[in-house]
């Protein structure tokens, strides 16, 4: 069967395909290509249960099925788990009746809508019928979310690029008549940048505030159709900075440094394995630790003149590519904190396996998360109130 996706992605240029997707949608073959490329996307349940796990593992289903990742590491850990699927009518009935307890989640990056509907239902699952999440309703409801995720950084005083959301069209246009330039415009949804432009005319800038406003803008490479319109989300260009990834699974943290092709780290593919700074590892650690995450990226700008400001937020994130491995190999694991001591050790190994899937469902495991119990906590306090409460 000839795979025109691989082809396309193969021979033709990244703007033109972008450019042909602007009118005609290849999500249904691209969704259709994922399935026959994953040997485990039939896979609905396992009973299987060598380590004796008290509970059953619930995994929602994604269109584009980066549960799979969970699948795996349901297998390879020893536990049992059914895949629910909450795009279906009777989502609620098939998660009552699955026996699961632990819901594992991976939010959709599809479409705006299917991920606005897992975050819904997952809500309702969680908030009112007590089913432990990982990652938590905290964590997932910045997922995709650009806009969620400038308000908490905000609200926390978290350090961060300085960023400008604007619903009023008008103002929007004052604002960016003067601003400095260049300047990042960003689609609320969108990965991997997709949904990222770095605009550096005053007459490109007012095009698309004014397209944002009007017929809206979608990402590239996403279906035409999921238009995002009536804001405009605007961030201060940072030329010359570091991307730290540092990623935060249960206790542990992990570290990778992201390369930079053209003006973005995000989407580049090209990582290596880096060995961090303990002002790097306590920067990661006290924002994880003032929202309470437990399953957390945390992409950081490390600036020329020495600032670390937070530039993304993702609860889950895509697989490392076979072909990276090799960079910084001595610096690939995971670093924990004493914190008795206040000292930083480092234990080598594979962490990041099944998009880190497998330490999430450990984590679960090892802090005996189950339906209704007072350590599934959803919510996350504030760093604010956090200071508050402890009489800061």
């Amino acid at each position: 069967m000839v795979d025109w996706v691989e082809l396309g992605q193969r021979w033709i240029p990244r703007r033109v395909r972008y450019g042909v997707q602007r009118y005609v949608s290849f999500r249904n073959l691209k969704l259709r290509r994922r399935e026959r490329e994953d040997a485990l996307s039939a896979v609905v349940a396992g009973d299987e249960n060598p380590v004796g796990s008290p509970v059953r593992f619930g995994i929602i289903r994604n269109a584009a099925l980066y549960h799979t990742h969970f699948t795996r590491a349901c297998l390879e850990v020893g536990v049992p788990f059914r895949v629910l699927d909450l795009f279906r009518s009777d989502w609620l009935q098939q998660v009552e009746g699955s026996g699961c307890e632990v819901l594992l989640v991976w939010p959709d990056a599809v479409l705006s809508m299917w991920n606005t509907m897992i975050k819904e239902r997952m809500e309702v699952l969680a908030r009112e019928l007590g089913y432990a999440t990982v990652p938590t309703l905290a964590e997932i409801w910045m997922y995709e979310d650009k806009r969620r995720m400038m308000y908490w950084l905000a609200a926390n005083r978290v350090p961060h690029p300085r960023t400008w959301v604007f619903y009023d069209r008008k103002e929007a246009a004052e604002f960016c008549a003067h601003c400095d330039l260049p300047i990042v415009f960003k689609t609320a949804f969108g990965a991997a940048s997709t949904g990222v432009f770095v605009l550096r005319s005053r007459r490109a800038l007012a095009s698309v505030v004014r397209r944002a406003f009007s017929r809206g803008v979608t990402p590239g490479g996403t279906d035409w159709r999921d238009r995002q319109w009536g804001s405009v989300l605007l961030q201060e260009y940072l030329a010359d900075v570091r991307e730290w990834r540092m990623v935060r699974i249960g206790d542990a943290f992990l570290c990778r440094l992201k390369a930079k092709v053209g003006d973005f780290h995000s989407g580049s593919g090209l990582v290596s394995w880096a060995r961090p700074s303990e002002r790097l590892l306590e920067f990661a650690r006290e924002v994880t630790e003032r929202g309470g995450f437990r399953s957390m990226d945390v992409d950081i700008f490390e600036t020329t003149d020495g600032r670390l400001l937070v530039n993304e937020l993702q609860a889950v994130f895509g697989p490392i590519r076979e072909s990276n491995l090799e960079r910084g190999s001595e610096h690939r694991g995971r670093w924990h904190f004493d914190r008795s001591a206040g000292t930083w050790t480092f234990e080598a190994g594979d962490f990041y396996r099944n998009a880190c899937a497998n330490e999430r469902v450990l984590d679960a495991l090892a802090r005996g998360l189950r339906r209704g119990s007072a350590s599934a906590g959803s919510g996350a306090m504030g760093w604010a109130a956090q200071r508050e409460g402890a009489g800061a």
